[in-house]
């Protein structure tokens, strides 16, 4: 599996170890700047819950240190913090539940048994919020390496062609 995508500036300030061309890199660099949008207010939509906004609070801040969140970041942070608090609060009537729930039923003299238990139907759900959860932090531009792929992607769009590229018109 390829390993995420680093922001130019990154590798620029990192001594550039990958060998990449140094011009490729800053022309990378320019173009996440170019990218960068308004973020001078940041906060958490009203409808949001209290579990909600407390991870937007946290998150946007730790994003702001490193310029990283923006205005139209907004809206894919409130529901990455949404699906975080669901999970949270599934996650914890699971941990009180259990993982397996145990039916209980009678034998053939009308004795109380335990029957074989199943899989906690929350469950499911639960691992539907973490999946909205990875997709709103990669899909959506919220990590720094989904952020340094579009800047790739910029960056190949506007590059000069090479010159098989002009000979062979790709």
């Amino acid at each position: 599996m390829p390993r995420p995508a680093k922001s130019a500036t990154l590798q620029l300030i990192q001594g550039n170890p990958n060998k990449k061309n140094n011009d490729e890199l800053e022309m990378r660099a320019e173009q996440e700047q170019k990218m960068k949008m308004r973020s001078n207010n940041i906060k958490p939509p009203s409808w949001l819950d209290k579990v909600a906004k407390k991870e937007f609070k946290r998150i946007a801040e730790l994003l702001k240190e490193v310029d990283i969140i923006t205005e139209a970041d907004i809206s894919m942070l409130a529901a990455y913090c949404n699906a975080y608090s669901q999970y949270i609060s599934i996650t914890k009537v699971i941990e009180e539940d259990g993982l397996m729930l145990q039916k209980d039923g009678f034998d053939e003299d009308g004795k109380p048994i335990e029957l074989v238990g199943q899989e906690h139907p929350l469950l499911k759900r639960q691992k539907n919020f973490f999946d909205q959860m990875k997709s709103a932090a990669n899909d959506f531009g919220l990590t720094p390496s989904a952020r340094a792929k579009l800047a790739i992607t910029k960056t190949q769009e506007i590059r000069e062609k090479t010159a098989a590229e002009k000979e062979f018109n790709v």
